[in-house]
């Protein structure tokens, strides 16, 4: 018999007609750490389950009433990633196995051996924080990669996929082009009607641009109200329909509370026939850009090299 307590504990529902096996079982769990509710019918268990949070549960096959199939169909509908361990009988494994094709993790046999009951528990609690954990790094990882206020990817995203894109572009002789987008005039509205309601541009541009790129681009937020998009397998005049579409999305809606028009001017730079690396298509989409504000904004302007000494004076 066991007298540590399990390195991985859990909340459990137990599941079984039998007082007696219910009784020695739920003895050993809580003795071994875990925190045990019993239930002697299918029906009762159901009940508990609406009502608590467990983190697995055992139920025997054979239950009066509800039998054990019903009891474990009725509990994946109420919790998919609920853990259910199965008790059989009588050597039954065609039963046991028919119960894990329904869904059950892992099956025990009656008579129960605790050893291999300790073992089949910390097993599924340990594979259950498993799961969790990966849920978590995947969940910091997405965070790491994504704006919060607009839920667009970041600056970050931004340059280690043109970095790719670029790459992979050079193996293959593809085209790509970037795009390099700002709001017009986002100070005046930060000072006419509050950083609240700047957010709240931002996050209805950051939408509009989205629905005016396709699938398959990468749309991130550069920093700011500036935005950088990138569309791959894509030449310069398939980029400019982009723009134009982006251009009247953005500029055909309504921006509340602010009571004015809302542009953007969009600069836009082609690997490789503008640069050949990601630093230099930045500044030349960049450069494209400034020319846009610097024309009367809401347009968009191609990077040549014409651009430069304007620019640089």
């Amino acid at each position: 018999m066991f007298s540590t307590e399990s390195k991985t504990r859990g909340r459990i529902l137990l599941i079984d007609d039998d007082q007696n096996v219910a009784k020695v079982v739920k003895k050993f769990l809580e003795r071994v750490g875990h925190s045990v509710d019993t239930a002697a019918s299918g029906e009762e268990g159901i009940r508990l389950i609406g009502g608590n949070q467990y983190d697995m549960v055992i139920t025997d096959i054979y239950l009066p009433g509800m039998d054990g199939m019903a009891v474990l169909d009725k509990i994946k509908s109420i919790n998919p990633e609920l853990d259910i361990v199965v008790i059989t009988g009588y050597g039954s494994i065609e039963s046991a196995v028919s119960f894990m094709k329904a869904g059950a993790i892992d099956y025990i046999s009656k008579p129960i051996n605790l050893e291999h009951l300790d073992i089949v528990i910390r097993k599924t609690l340990e594979r259950k924080e498993l799961i969790k954990a990966a849920r978590e790094r995947d969940i910091y990882f997405r965070m790491s990669l994504t704006d919060a206020l607009t839920g667009m990817f970041n600056h970050k995203y931004f340059q280690d996929s043109l970095e790719r894109e670029i790459l992979y572009c050079r193996r293959k002789t593809e085209s790509l082009t970037i795009m390099m987008a700002d709001i017009d005039g986002f100070k005046a509205v930060n000072d006419d009607f509050g950083h609240q309601a700047g957010d709240m541009v931002l996050q209805k541009i950051s939408m509009n641009i989205l629905k005016a790129c396709r699938s398959h681009d990468t749309v991130s937020r550069y920093g700011g109200e500036e935005f950088g998009i990138i569309l791959p397998e894509t030449g310069v005049e398939k980029s400019m329909r982009v723009a134009e579409r982006m251009l009247n999305v953005v500029g055909s809606q309504s921006y509340p509370p602010v009571n004015r028009p809302i542009t953007i001017s969009i600069g836009i730079a082609s690997f490789p026939e503008h640069a050949y690396d990601r630093e230099e298509l930045i500044q030349k989409a960049d450069l494209a850009l400034y020319h846009s504000k610097g024309k009367g904004r809401n347009r968009f302007t191609v990077y040549d090299g014409s651009l430069e000494p304007d620019i640089r004076h």
